[in-house]
């Protein structure tokens, strides 16, 4: 009897054991050191794989590649702005006492400009982009998108109703 006891235990033990260790969160790589997250070396990679597809000149690829880069040392540079300015607000935020009001304002401004003008930047690339590609070029990468968004939403279409099986049928009220 003791023998049975004492196995039932290891095993209940063992059981909930590799529970709590496959339980754990998955780490992840962060958001901001994936590869080819930023859209702009994204539709870089696009207009590379499909070059021949789009009949993309080298010279166009070029100019591309050159206004992607210098975008991205521009929103370098205004990241690590924004990112010093978030530790000085940082440091004024310890001193609960004495809180300047007018320099955490100061502070916040200067962050929301920098994601302004990152935004504006943005729109400038875009625009940019599609002056080095011609019409035909900006319509069959504009068809591209469109199939590549709806192949998109059916994939998380299908892996949610893996994920959540009873939805497929939900109930009408």
């Amino acid at each position: 009897m003791k023998k049975i006891l004492a196995a039932t235990l290891i095993f209940s033990f063992l059981t909930l054991s590799a529970a709590v260790v496959f339980a754990q969160p998955v780490q992840r790589m962060p958001r901001a050191n994936r590869m080819f997250d930023r859209p702009q070396l994204r539709i870089l990679s696009v207009l590379k794989t499909n070059q021949e597809e789009l009949e993309i000149t080298g010279e166009q690829m070029e100019k591309i590649q050159n206004l992607v880069f210098s975008f991205r040392e521009k929103s370098l540079k205004m990241q690590n702005e924004s990112e010093m300015s978030r530790l000085e607000l940082q440091k004024l935020m310890l001193d609960r006492e004495n809180l300047d009001y007018d320099k955490i304002k100061a502070i916040l401004s200067k962050l929301s400009a920098v994601r302004n003008e990152m935004f504006i930047e943005r729109l400038k690339l875009r625009e940019e982009i599609d002056n080095v590609l011609t019409p035909e070029q900006r319509e069959a990468l504009g068809d591209m998108r469109r199939v590549g968004m709806k192949s998109r939403a059916r994939d998380w279409r299908d892996r949610m109703r893996q994920r959540f099986p009873r939805m497929r049928n939900p109930i009408r009220r």
